[in-house]
C-alpha cells in the first residue's frame, strides 16, 4: 500500500521534526525557516544548506508520500501560498490598549460598509418572503455563519416565527429536501463557497422554496438564490490572531431584518416579547433592566 501523501506538510514538519532523524530533522528546519528557499531549491541546494546528502532529500519527499522532490514542491507551494499571511503575519499589535482599539474600530468600519451596501428595496423584498412564509429554515456552517445563522433563530422565533437554524451539512440537504413554495431558507456564508450549503440551496430552490442569502456577491453561494443582501468586508491581513470582523456586518444584516419584522409583524410580535420578558424577570428575580435572553 503507498503512504498517503502530506497535504499540510507545514504542519506536518512542525509537529513532526523533534521526532525525526537527524537528517530529516535538519531539512525540515531548513525548508519552514525559508519556505520560498525550499519552493526554489535543488536537491544538490536542500543537500549542501542542511548539511545532508542528495539521496538524504529523495528518502525524505519519499517517507511524506511523494515520488520525488518535484511532487514535494508543488505540495508545499501549495500549503504556504494558502496560508501565507499566518507563516509571516503578527501576533500582535502592541499594548492591550491598542488591540482593543483595533478589533473595535474594525467592527466600526465594517459596520459602515455594510449600512453603505444595504439596499431598501432588497430589504423589502426579504422582509415580506419571510413575514408571509409557513416555515423559515436557517443554514449557516463554520465558525462566524453558525453563530449568526443561530442568532437569527433567536432573534426570530420571539417574533412568532416558525424558524429553526441548523449547521450540520447533511442535516441541511434533508432538511432543504422538505421544503415547499410556501418556506424560506436564509442561507448565510461569509465566503459564499461552502459546497454543501450550494447544494442545499439548489435543492431547496428545486422544490419552490425562496431562498435569501446574506453571503458575499460574486460567490458560488451568491448565484444560487433569489434575494441577496451581500456582505462583503476585507479581512485582516495584518494581525492574523484577531477575529474577522465580517461578522458584525452578518449579524447587523439579521437584526435588520429581525427588526423590520417586527415593526411589520406588530402587536402579536410585541406580545410575544411581553411574554417572554414577563417569565424572564420571574425567573431572574425582577429586574426588568436585564436584557431579553442571555
Amino acid at each position: 500500500m503507498n503512504k498517503a501523501i502530506v497535504t499540510d506538510v507545514v504542519s506536518y514538519l512542525k509537529e513532526r521534526k523533534s521526532s525525526m532523524s537527524n537528517a530529516d530533522r535538519r531539512l525540515s528546519e531548513l525548508i519552514l525557516a525559508d519556505v520560498d528557499f525550499a519552493v526554489q531549491a535543488s536537491t544538490t541546494e536542500l543537500a549542501e544548506h542542511s548539511g545532508t546528502s542528495t539521496a538524504s532529500v529523495t528518502r525524505f519527499c519519499r517517507k511524506l508520500g511523494f515520488r520525488n522532490l518535484r511532487d514535494f514542491k508543488v505540495q508545499l507551494a501549495q500549503a504556504s501560498s494558502v496560508g501565507a499571511r499566518f507563516l509571516a503575519g503578527r501576533m500582535s499589535s502592541g499594548s492591550h490598549s491598542e488591540t482593543a482599539f483595533q478589533i473595535v474600530s474594525r467592527a466600526q468600519r465594517a459596520l459602515d460598509i455594510q449600512l453603505a451596501s444595504l439596499d431598501s428595496d432588497i430589504i423589502e423584498s426579504a422582509v415580506q418572503a419571510l413575514l408571509h412564509s409557513k416555515r423559515i429554515v436557517v443554514f449557516g456552517s463554520g465558525g462566524g455563519a453558525t453563530i449568526v445563522a443561530q442568532d437569527a433563530e433567536y432573534r426570530m422565533f420571539r417574533l412568532g416565527l416558525n424558524i429553526n437554524a441548523y449547521q450540520d451539512s447533511q442535516m441541511m440537504q434533508m432538511v432543504a429536501s422538505t421544503l415547499k413554495r410556501t418556506d424560506v431558507l436564509l442561507a448565510i456564508s461569509t465566503s459564499g463557497r461552502f459546497a454543501g450549503l450550494v447544494d442545499a440551496c439548489e435543492i431547496a430552490q428545486s422544490y419552490d422554496a425562496t431562498v435569501i442569502g446574506v453571503t458575499r456577491p460574486d460567490s458560488p453561494l451568491s448565484q444560487k438564490v433569489d434575494i441577496l443582501l451581500p456582505v462583503n468586508i476585507p479581512e485582516e491581513k495584518e494581525f492574523v490572531n484577531q477575529p474577522t470582523s465580517s461578522r458584525y456586518a452578518l449579524l447587523a444584516v439579521i437584526d435588520v431584518l429581525s427588526s423590520e419584522l417586527a415593526v411589520m409583524i406588530g402587536e402579536p410580535a410585541l406580545d410575544n416579547v411581553r411574554r417572554i420578558r414577563h417569565n424572564l424577570v420571574r425567573y431572574r428575580g425582577d429586574d426588568d433592566d436585564q436584557p431579553l435572553g442571555d
